[in-house]
């Protein structure tokens, strides 16, 4: 949805096949999880005045569409005050990116549907990054527009054709399908694109 993966077809063949191989993972991936879960743990402990915490694994929610696609999620904290306020918190340690406040917002609007506890309660949002920085989302951010763009992407996804390949090195060398399954898959090992010097 925010545009920093054009590749629609990989989302759309996640959607539908369930048993695929997936790239392996690296060392990155371990330091990743280390820093993420340090995050979590030092935003926890920044919270004052709340009546009810829920972390990770107690925030799992599965929602599905009337034509059969199954949405779910795993918000890493979400912290209830007195009164009511609800709060939903993501934490990522790399630079700031539009993806970050969508995949929140996505919490926000789904998490009354998937969750009892959520139902008829309005959502604030917030992401935190490295340093405590973070950013704020009321609401109201998430509203009849923005809920009318996320069933544009769920119709997509959930369509029975499926959208074009757009190969492309930045993003293939993140993705998790393999050339078993994406033939159109790009090499990882890419060389760097030469110094090309201009004629005029």
């Amino acid at each position: 949805m925010a545009g920093e993966v054009q590749c629609h077809w990989s989302a759309w063949f996640r959607a539908h096949c369930t048993e695929y191989e997936k790239a392996p993972s690296d060392f990155k991936q371990a330091a990743w999880m280390v820093a993420h879960n340090q995050g979590l743990d030092e935003l926890c402990r920044r919270q004052a005045g709340i009546t009810a915490m829920f972390k990770e694994e107690q925030n799992q929610f599965k929602v599905s569409r009337k034509g059969g696609l199954t949405i779910s999620g795993k918000p890493d904290l979400i912290t209830l005050e007195e009164g009511g306020l609800t709060t939903v918190y993501d934490v990522k340690t790399g630079a700031p990116r539009h993806s970050d406040l969508i995949q929140v917002m996505l919490y926000m609007l789904l998490l009354p549907y998937g969750s009892p506890l959520y139902r008829g309660k309005s959502l604030k949002g917030c992401v935190v990054y490295r340093n405590a920085e973070s950013s704020d989302i009321p609401a109201a951010a998430v509203d009849t527009e923005f809920q009318q763009r996320v069933t544009y992407f769920l119709d997509l996804l959930s369509a029975e054709k499926p959208p074009r390949r757009s190969p492309s090195h930045s993003e293939c060398r993140y993705c998790e399908l393999t050339s078993a399954d994406c033939p159109e898959r790009l090499a990882d090992d890419v060389p760097d694109l030469p110094d090309t010097e201009l004629p005029f």
